[in-house]
């Protein structure tokens, strides 16, 4: 970022070239000019973000350099510096597009904190420019990442045309943010965009710094990347109280489902080595706990699990066909270990092997296929690979008890199967859910819709409307009962939802079918 500082006095120009510190606020090159004329030729031929100008000077002044720059360089930004409070300078140099207004003589501090804004400023309208880029923007920030050193060279010499002072001993530290309903969903219902620019916002404010700058990524496991560059040692001076800041606010501005991983200060040559320390902290958050992790030790306890012991206990349960008993076991034992952090990767690796192992002995020894045990819905891949976390892990668990006691019991089955039919017609004037029949046959809703269907071919909700439907069909037959009364009879308050029920299997009103079958009566 370059700047250029106008004043007729030379000791004034030595005076703020030597008092401030331009590298610490990242200002790369200071250009100097004693008059405007020679100011206007400095701008036309190198790329000016900041000026910096005295106003009172001989010949032209300050506020028509002021009005030539607002005309023909408006990106760039204006400081003025004067000796005289006046209203009229300050009304004319607003109308010109003047960032700020220092009155001389002004401690140096001062000038570099007015500097050190419009560097700010700078790097905020470069970001909002690439936000609707975020795209091809982060794909050049994920490169930076790249096992592939030309995709990194490039990467980093495209983010130097955009402004950012990238280089292979620039300090950085990254966070990865984990936001579970948009890395967890096939579908997100959270776009992209609105995501990127609270991240940047959100840096821009909790590490605010004119020598620290956010970029962001998106990386293949739908997680989140910022990476602060600097080339300085401004992240040093970053307290653990501001990443609890930026993490409290992307609460806010997302939702509390999320968990951010804080990487140690490294350098953008060992950019791969630092973002690994990252992702082993989230990895081993199986649990998936919300919060601002900075060490191993924020997500795991040490300290033995007892898993064999648990085996041996699941295994005889497994043995006696104490299916509901064995699930709610076993999701104890994984709640006990969540509450005390004592689960991580490894262990959880460790821990469904072991329970896949019995699985597959108690089928064999059943004869039980065990690839049959798996549908299209739920696959044997999904599975396998519901180690990763305690989430997928208590899905898998679920459906591996209920596949192995359905295999188990198919006689069993059919009587709750017929059970629930009769439940159904039981109840046929009231509104009954699926989980309301699951519920009186004593099954999960999943594992009884499962079930239903391979045993009567047929949805259980569909077979609910369906009884419904011919149950309305025998009312209405009868003219001398309302419409309204048959759609009371049969649960429903609403009798427009009846009516959009009733057309959507007979592709005709309630009304129009009692009409029809009028006409076949008359006709007989």
């Amino acid at each position: 970022m370059n700047i250029i500082i106008v004043d007729d006095q030379i000791s004034v120009l030595n005076g703020i070239m030597s008092g401030i510190n331009f590298n610490k606020i990242g200002i790369d090159r200071v250009f100097t000019a004693t008059n405007v004329s020679e100011a206007k030729e400095i701008i036309k031929t190198n790329d000016i973000d900041i000026l910096l100008s005295d106003i009172e000077m001989p010949g032209e002044n300050g506020l028509s350099l002021c009005r030539w720059v607002y005309e023909n360089h408006s990106s760039t930004i204006i400081i003025l510096l004067t000796s005289h409070a006046s209203f009229t300078y300050a009304k004319e140099s607003i109308k010109f597009g003047c960032f700020d207004y220092v009155i001389q003589p002004a401690p140096y501090h001062e000038i570099e904190d007015v500097i050190m804004r419009a560097v700010s400023k700078i790097m905020s309208d470069r970001q909002k420019n690439h936000y609707y880029d975020v795209e091809s923007t982060s794909q050049l920030v994920l490169n930076l990442f790249s096992q592939n050193p030309s995709n990194k060279q490039q990467s980093i010499l495209s983010l130097n045309q955009m402004g950012y002072t990238l280089k292979e001993d620039s300090t950085i530290r990254a966070i990865i943010i984990d936001i579970y309903p948009y890395s967890e969903s096939e579908s997100p219902t959270l776009s992209d965009l609105p995501i990127f620019i609270a991240l940047l916002e959100g840096a821009n404010k909790s590490f605010y710094s004119p020598a620290i700058y956010p970029l962001v990524c998106l990386n293949r496991y739908k997680q989140f990347v910022v990476l602060l560059v600097c080339n300085d040692k401004s992240l040093e001076a970053i307290a653990p109280d501001a990443f609890k800041s930026f993490y409290q606010d992307l609460c806010r501005e997302i939702g509390p489902e999320l968990s951010c991983y804080a990487t140690p200060i490294s350098q953008l040559a060992n950019i791969r080595d630092t973002i690994y320390t990252g992702h082993q902290l989230l990895t081993n958050n199986v649990a998936k706990k919300p919060g601002m992790y900075f060490t191993e030790k924020d997500v795991l306890n040490t300290g033995s699990t007892n898993i064999l012991e648990n085996i041996a206990r699941w295994t005889k349960l497994l043995e006696n066909n104490q299916f509901s008993l064995l699930e709610e076991n076993i999701f104890s034992y994984l709640n006990f270990n969540v509450s005390i952090n004592r689960l991580n990767l490894e262990i959880l690796c460790e821990f469904h092997q072991q329970l896949t192992k019995i699985f597959f002995i108690y089928s064999y020894q059943q004869n039980i296929d065990i690839m049959g045990l798996f549908t299209d819905e739920y696959s044997y891949n999904e599975y396998m690979n519901s180690f990763k976390d305690v989430k997928s892990l208590k899905k898998g668990i679920s459906f591996i008890v209920n596949a192995v006691a359905f295999a188990s019991s198919t006689d069993d089955l059919k009587d709750d199967v017929e059970r629930a039919k009769e439940f159904i017609l039981a109840n046929i004037s009231n509104d009954i859910s699926v989980k309301d029949v699951a519920d009186y046959v004593h099954l999960s809703p999943e594992y009884f819709s499962k079930l239903f269907k391979k045993k009567t071919g047929e949805n259980v909700k569909n077979y609910i409307l369906r009884i419904k439907v011919d149950a309305a069909k025998d009312l209405l037959e009868n003219p001398n009962i309302p419409v309204s009364m048959v759609a009371s009879e049969l649960g429903y308050n609403n009798f427009s939802h009846f009516t959009q029920m009733f057309k959507k299997h007979e592709n005709v009103t309630p009304s129009e079918y009692r009409k029809k079958t009028q006409n076949k009566s008359n006709i007989l």
